[in-house]
């Protein structure tokens, strides 16, 4: 099987509270409250097998196998993928690929794919999400 490449920085809430630069907060799946990570340094969005199991959600297979680099575990093997999975964040329903891995306390971790696709950036500062459709921040230049 082939094999592609991800990464994420934080695998538990505790050293993702811990980082200046990662904001954690809700969404919901399927209708349901879970705790989630924005994370511009993962690669890809990610969703705990817990979270799966818990929310019934649908897996399919990968077409590689996915080796993904983490801080707690090391390499991690996965292809599996719940596809277009309905997420909502403050409101805005988003279709994201969700890669399921073992995550402890953690249960979605939305990163650059999802990020990037939907324009959300990540206001470290105040440690909030802006969406295209708010107030366009202003660009500043010396």
């Amino acid at each position: 099987m082939p094999q592609a490449s991800g990464r994420v920085y934080a695998m538990t809430r505790a050293k993702a509270a811990g980082s200046g630069n990662l904001i954690i907060g809700h969404c919901l799946i399927v209708g349901k409250a879970c705790c989630v990570l924005y994370d511009s340094g993962a690669t890809h969005s990610f969703v705990s097998d817990a979270c799966v199991k818990k929310l019934s959600l649908l897996v399919c297979e990968l077409q590689c196998e996915l080796v993904v680099s983490t801080p707690a575990s090391g390499l991690v093997r996965t292809s599996s993928l719940c596809a277009r999975c309905p997420v909502e964040v403050e409101g805005r329903r988003y279709k994201v690929n969700l890669i399921c891995l073992p995550l402890q306390e953690l249960e979605v971790i939305l990163g650059m794919d999802c990020l990037f696709a939907n324009r959300i950036l990540i206001d470290c500062r105040e440690k909030r999400l802006l969406f295209p459709n708010s107030k366009e921040p202003e660009l500043l230049s010396s």
